[in-house]
């Protein structure tokens, strides 16, 4: 029996986004925060059922798995045609999970996460299904997705979700099929994005793919337009992940941002291009921390520099995104903490709540931020600590 455990980073944009929807380059990291999927062929049984287990969104069914054959596997949506009916396969998909309501928990915080998971999830099993040819009739199973990135706050819960959901089932596809790996290659990285990318569709109707780049690669990388550059080595620098607690919707701070530039486009879009040169600018900064001349350690005057250097672009880059009209009075009271603390910080993901993050100088301890995090906590700032540009998706086991 089949057991597949593959773990996928949360995302932090570090530099561009809204901008990076309109063509510009965004500068993004994976975290060291992370979402795992796990998938386990069932005893054999005399019923075929399909077990979720979604511990984020305190959801656990199940349900047989003929009810999914009879609604997705017939001539209508065949893998030869699958990829092309996306938004016909979106718009089944959200029909099928409206017949599952009965099994949510209606009256309670998570029912709006629980359907949106459910969607996600089925989206990503019919499609990646037809697509790799899974066989669904063979067993039972079960699937288990955990995470330690809050949902729906910036640091890419949703992409995390689809990018391990990805890598379990095309791992699960391939074992159908006897290929035996011990870790993804180049080509199912490539297919592992792309599914996620349209995954995430249900939760962002035209994500740029900035996210599911980031989930399934790692490390950091300049994005621009479906092309992407990695860095080849990472700096030694943590983030202060604080959490405003203010939920938002992306879509809606995404048509904001849409509609101001609408209305103005000679003042929005000089804001769009200067993000821009920020984002180029902290990259070639970032590459300048990659030069051999940098001390190993990373500790003397020039990692101070070019670490002061990206501050300054971190406090740059929130003027803009409020000037855009994407931030929050709560986002703005953790960026003006930080500056007045010696630190800079910023929004990151849509904004309008969810996460800013604060950008800490090599090798900073938590217990050296004392005053800084006395002062967020007593705004009601939950925080944390967490490491940039680690491993993108990789298989557990």
């Amino acid at each position: 029996m089949a057991q597949i455990k593959v773990s996928a980073p949360g995302k932090v944009i570090l530099y561009g986004e809204h901008a990076v929807v309109y063509g510009k380059t965004a500068v993004a990291s994976s975290l060291s925060l992370r979402t795992n999927a796990e998938l386990i062929e069932l005893p054999e049984s005399n019923e075929k059922i399909i077990q979720l287990d979604f511990s984020n969104v305190n959801l656990s069914i199940s349900l047989p798995i003929q009810q999914i054959l009879d609604c997705f596997f017939t001539a209508s949506f065949s893998h030869v045609n699958c990829d092309t009916k996306i938004n016909e396969l979106l718009h089944s998909v959200s029909q099928f999970v409206n017949t599952l309501d009965p099994l949510l928990q209606r009256d309670t915080p998570d029912y709006k996460n629980q359907k949106t998971s459910l969607e996600a999830f089925f989206f990503s099993l019919v499609y990646i299904s037809h697509m790799e040819q899974i066989d669904l009739t063979k067993t039972a199973f079960k699937v288990h997705i955990s995470s330690s990135l809050e949902l729906g706050a910036g640091l890419g819960s949703s992409a995390a979700f689809a990018v391990s959901l990805a890598g379990c089932l095309l791992r699960w596809a391939q074992l159908q099929k006897n290929i035996q790996k011990n870790a993804f290659d180049n080509e199912d990285l490539e297919k592992i994005s792309n599914y996620a990318k349209n995954c995430e569709r249900v939760t962002h109707e035209t994500p740029s793919g900035i996210d599911n780049t980031v989930c399934t690669y790692g490390s950091i990388i300049k994005f621009r337009e479906d092309k992407k550059e990695k860095l080849t080595f990472i700096p030694d620098v943590n983030l202060l992940l604080v959490n405003t607690k203010i939920i938002r919707d992306t879509k809606i701070q995404v048509m904001k941002a849409a509609r101001l530039k609408s209305l103005y486009p000679l003042i929005i879009q000089p804001i769009l291009d200067s993000m821009d040169i920020i984002a180029e600018k902290a990259w070639n900064i970032l590459n300048e921390a990659n030069s051999p001349d940098l001390p190993s350690t990373s500790t003397g005057s020039t990692a101070a520099n070019w670490c002061d250097k990206l501050s300054i672009l971190v406090h740059m880059n929130q003027g803009l995104l409020n000037a855009l009209d994407v931030s929050h009075p709560k986002l703005e009271m953790i960026c003006a903490t930080a500056w007045l603390n010696g630190y800079a910080g910023k929004l990151t993901g849509a904004g309008g709540g969810g996460f800013a993050y604060i950008m800490l100088k090599p090798h900073t301890e938590m217990a050296n931020l004392g005053p800084l995090i006395d002062q967020l906590a007593e705004q009601d700032f939950n925080v944390k600590m967490a490491k940039i540009g680690g491993d993108g998706v990789k298989l557990e086991y």
